[in-house]
């Protein structure tokens, strides 16, 4: 808070001491290791004096309030040059600014040029300023420490998505590398294809701190990379994912684009997909995603149970809740996950 600018919470609050103290001075004040500096002040127009000459030096050494009524009678002040000297300070009231486990930081006080008394009123609002400086203070602290905590996270995010780049990118090129002499090139390149969307999941993790991931956003990358004529309609609320069904639901619609385009309606000029969601209140509030093929070839359930199957067959969140049929019109299906698993870490 040294040397930092002013501030209308603080200059308040200085401004009000003066006004319940009747002071021409008013001043809420930070000791450091040899300075003082002002946070706030009124009638003194600088913001910061000597500290061998301050009153508030000898405030932070008393328990939590110091009073001097007459500076010429007290023998800690009648030689100090601010009352033999200009401007010649006569009265002098402080409450301590303490931190949590009590250590003193500097005071919220009242300075005037005349002796005088103060009310029990004047000293119990100065306290009460002096608490309220101190939870000012100590909100900035939290602030400062969260802001550097989510930049530290930031940062570690980023260095995690970039690691594990770099390692989906050695997955990829050890499967390629691996498979090379394999004939069914199809199968090496749904494998890479499915890393790649693993990839995309993870970059929309890290945007939101691995938390959770906006369904329309996955929505819109991951169709995107298949349908680049707009025969992709999806509709539904925006719904929080958290990472299992994030990486979950990336891998499901790729699947179920990807099969689309092979061998369902996207393979056929006309074709097209309605992707839809919604959620369905009950006892156990349940996410419900259609997922419906139209004007493509004939179809039939494939005999052989490939692993693109299995992989529908798992669902939103990798625990099932899926209902398949494949009508003459285009593979349909429906996948149901609570709320609940939903949103999970």
């Amino acid at each position: 808070m040294l040397d930092t600018p002013r501030e209308s919470d603080f200059d308040e609050i200085a401004e009000l001491a003066s006004k319940i103290c009747e002071t021409p001075i008013a001043v809420v004040n930070l000791i450091a290791d040899g300075r003082q500096f002002f946070k706030a002040e009124v009638g003194l127009g600088v913001r910061e004096t000597p500290l061998d000459s301050s009153f508030c030096a000898k405030a932070i050494l008393e328990e939590d309030f110091l009073v001097v009524q007459d500076a010429t009678k007290d023998p800690r002040f009648d030689c100090n040059p601010l009352v033999t000297g200009e401007p010649g300070l006569r009265f002098y009231a402080g409450a301590l600014l303490k931190t949590a486990d009590g250590y003193p930081i500097g005071t919220v006080c009242v300075l005037d040029f005349k002796a005088r008394p103060l009310s029990p009123l004047q000293e119990t609002t100065l306290r009460v300023l002096a608490r309220q400086v101190m939870r000012q203070l100590e909100l900035r602290r939290v602030l400062r420490e969260r802001d550097e905590a989510q930049a530290q996270q930031t940062i570690l995010n980023k260095e995690i998505v970039h690691r594990m780049k770099n390692t989906l990118a050695m997955v990829q090129a050890i499967a390629s590398q691996t498979l090379k002499g394999v004939t069914e090139q199809d199968a090496v390149e749904a494998l890479a294809r499915r890393i790649a969307a693993l990839g995309t999941a993870h970059d929309q993790l890290m945007q939101e701190n691995w938390t959770a991931a906006p369904l329309r956003r996955i929505v819109r990358l991951l169709l995107n990379l298949h349908d680049t004529e707009g025969r992709i309609e999806s509709d539904g609320p925006d719904i929080e994912l958290g990472p299992r069904a994030t990486l979950s639901i990336s891998l499901l619609l790729h699947e179920l684009a990807t099969n689309a385009a092979k061998y369902g309606a996207l393979s056929a000029p006309n074709g097209r997909v309605l992707l839809s969601w919604r959620v369905e209140d009950g006892g156990d509030p349940t996410m419900i995603m259609n997922w419906e093929e139209r004007d493509g070839p004939v179809i039939s359930e494939p005999e052989v149970k490939s692993f693109g199957t299995r992989l529908i067959r798992l669902g939103l969140v990798g625990k099932g809740g899926v209902e398949k049929s494949y009508p003459p019109t285009g593979f349909v299906a429906e996948f149901r996950a609570t709320l609940e698993d939903i949103h999970a870490v």
